[in-house]
């Protein structure tokens, strides 16, 4: 993986896009580069990623992830936003680095 000084750039979710099922968990991988351990992913109701949806939660899955691919698993909570078009984004220090559209809670 890169270190925390590159800058990561979010190309595509994989599958796109990602239908979740409420309190279910989803695995789905977020292509792109320059993805370092300290990367934050979370699920946004806008494309600026200042919405953070908190009821969704969005952790590692154990499969391997490099510099160009995070495997992760969406777990949609009770209060999610049902049938609503979001955004995967991602943090890096605290700064929203971007969001890519495509993740609907089912």
């Amino acid at each position: 993986m890169a270190d925390d000084k590159s800058k990561p750039k979010l190309r595509r979710l994989d599958p796109q896009p990602v239908d979740a099922p409420l309190h279910g968990d989803t695995p789905f991988k977020l292509i792109g580069s320059g993805f370092c351990p300290k990367i934050v992913v979370y699920v946004s109701r806008d494309s600026d990623g200042e919405d953070a949806v908190k009821e969704i939660k969005i952790t590692p899955d154990s499969s391997i992830s490099t510099d160009k691919v995070l495997s992760l698993i969406a777990t949609p909570e009770f209060g999610a936003p049902i049938k609503t078009d979001l955004w995967v984004a991602i943090k890096l220090n605290g700064a929203v680095i971007g969001a890519l559209p495509g993740f609907r809670v089912a």
